[in-house]
């Protein structure tokens, strides 16, 4: 811990840091160690910064104004060894420490919002339903502090966005982003609220049933009501909860808590549960006890299996090729992040299936959201340089808060796929980014992403058959003889073609083989097959690169094309 150092900010919890006090004495191991200096200025960003080569190695953290503990919305860096991350310097737990991947660069801290900033401004009168037009007044308990505004959904800052003299005449639905600024402080946490005035779109009712990945979507709601939709969603959620938990214990322990929220839903439009118990008999019982229990009053609701992502570590059963699967005679292990993306939703696909055996008296069958594939598909534009404003390799500083939570940039992605799905139409220029610090074309980027994945995925219902087929998948890498694994890339001369593939020869369709999330990995000795599809189209004739043990002899071989193939029996209908 010597070298460690406790810094300030101002400006956010990655920048703008100066340093508070630092650790110069070697601290007694299992006791406590008080840093006691004095500072006179206000920070909202309070963080420790471990020195290099330490892994973050600490037992406990917490942080003192004089001796009042301090709290706040904790962040950190990503990455953890032996499943030791920094969340465990906050457990209150001093037998647990942390361990992280990295050895360098390694920090954890606390945002402490309006404890450190003058206050959030407050809206009179606040949004609430369907509004007359009005006029709104910005309301700040700090008598010293300025407050601007915006009404395009973007945070304002101290010189940007439209300062705050009166009353504003609120005439048609607008989303307002306020905060109040005093002058070396930090800027307030800003209020955010979308007035409906007049006549809205149709909003919808939604139950969401999980865990920790599932409360990420918090904030749905409010992201639906940006694009003029009154929507009310409710969740209903256990930590590190399967389904076979949320059953047994959850309907138990919470009981009041689901009362409350089907009451308060009234008829669900639609249903998410969150499949990851790896025993696909049980989670497809319990999903189908959950669906039966919400269709005695909702019996026209549409149940989703929520296909998720994986953690940085990546060992899951799925990343190992440990679960059966009906879709290829054999499964490789996954290699990359993204991989074990589509690993994942494998097996989601895999309970979809095993539902279908025991999930037959609802009036709509479940369909899957694949919101997992638009987090890999955003990890490989960045990881190309195609993401604006994001360099290669910050995918995970980016968008997650640790090894598998998004943080409000990463969730944004996970609520317009959501979007997408429930209301069957693009979130591009609908779906404000409130509260991310997104800039409009990071946003962009993100909302049409999220169109495509969900209008291409099959199982999500909105797909579309054609008649002109995608032009056949080309493989960069060439097939041939190769002595080690080889990352090989997909593309077609069909704009926009997405693909599957399957690495053991198996013929496969749209809605059979692995969902392809931008990259492959070859091994010698797989006989890789792909297809090629996109809404509106014909699938394209299958491709096929042999990639054989390079033992010193003989040439590569050759692609051939083989006929088309016939959808699966999975395949969309409208």
């Amino acid at each position: 811990m010597v070298g460690g150092r406790f810094c300030g900010s101002n400006v956010s919890a990655t920048e703008g840091f100066v340093t508070l006090g630092e650790i110069t004495k070697e601290p007694q191991a299992q006791q406590w160690n008080d840093l006691v200096f004095s500072n006179s200025r206000l920070y909202r960003w309070l963080r420790y910064e471990a020195p290099p080569g330490s892994h973050g190695n600490i037992g406990e953290l917490e942080f003192y104004a004089s001796t009042r503990r301090l709290d706040g919305m904790r962040f950190a860096t990503i990455g953890e060894r032996n499943g030791r991350g920094w969340r465990f310097a906050f457990d209150g737990d001093p037998a647990t420490w942390v361990d992280t991947e990295e050895a360098d660069g390694q920090y954890a801290g606390i945002d402490l919002m309006d404890q450190a900033t003058s206050r959030t401004p407050r809206f009179l009168p606040p949004p609430s339903g369907i509004q007359k037009p009005l006029r709104l007044e910005l309301n700040c308990l700090t008598p010293y502090a300025t407050v601007r505004y915006t009404l395009d959904g973007s945070t304002p800052g101290p010189k940007t966005g439209e300062l705050y003299t009166g009353a504003i005449s609120i005439n048609k639905s607008t989303t307002v982003v306020a905060a109040s600024f005093v002058e070396g402080w930090a800027a307030s946490p800003p209020i955010i609220g979308t007035f409906l005035i007049g006549e809205a779109l149709p909003g919808q009712r939604t139950l969401h049933i999980g865990n920790t990945l599932t409360d990420i979507t918090a904030q749905f709601s409010e992201y639906a009501r940006t694009a003029h939709r009154p929507h009310l969603s409710r969740t209903f959620t256990l930590p590190g909860a399967n389904t076979h938990r949320l059953w047994d214990v959850g309907l138990v322990q919470r009981k009041t808590d689901w009362q409350v929220a089907t009451e308060l839903l009234g008829q669900i439009d639609h249903l998410t549960v969150q499949p990851r118990d790896f025993k696909m008999e049980d989670e497809a019982e319990y999903e189908h006890r959950f669906f039966d229990l919400v269709r005695q009053k909702s019996p026209n609701v549409q149940p989703w299996l929520y296909a998720e992502w994986v953690e940085k570590e990546r060992g899951r059963p799925s990343d190992s090729a440990e679960m059966p699967n009906s879709q290829m005679k054999k499964l490789w292990p996954a290699l990359t992040w993204e991989e074990s993306v589509g690993a994942m939703l494998l097996y989601v696909e895999e309970v979809r299936h095993k539902l279908a055996d025991v999930d037959k008296g609802g009036k709509k069958s479940a369909r899957v959201l694949p919101s997992g594939v638009a987090l890999a598909w955003i990890k490989n534009q960045m990881d190309r340089g195609e993401f604006p404003g994001a360099a290669p390799g910050s995918f995970f500083p980016f968008l997650f808060r640790d090894s598998v939570h998004p943080n409000f940039k990463g969730a944004y992605l996970v609520d317009l796929t959501w979007y997408a799905a429930f209301y069957g139409e693009s979130p591009e220029g609908k779906v404000l980014p409130i509260g991310t610090d997104l800039t409009p074309e990071q946003a962009a980027v993100m909302q049409r992403l999220a169109w495509e994945v969900v209008r291409n995925y099959p199982d999500c219902g909105w797909y579309e058959e054609g008649k002109e087929p995608v032009e056949k998948p080309e493989f960069s890498q060439p097939p041939g003889a190769i002595k080690d694994v080889v990352p090989v890339t997909l593309k077609s001369s069909t704009p926009g073609a997405w693909f599957r593939y399957t690495l053991d020869g198996t013929p496969p369709t749209r809605t059979n083989g692995y969902l392809y999330c931008g990259v492959i990995s070859a091994r010698p000795g797989m006989e890789v097959k792909a297809i090629g599809f996109k809404s509106g189209m014909a699938d394209s004739p299958v491709a096929e690169a042999v990639y054989s043990m390079d033992s010193g002899k003989g040439g590569p071989t050759k692609a051939k094309a083989l006929s088309q193939p016939t959808p699966g029996k999975e395949g969309c209908k409208l």
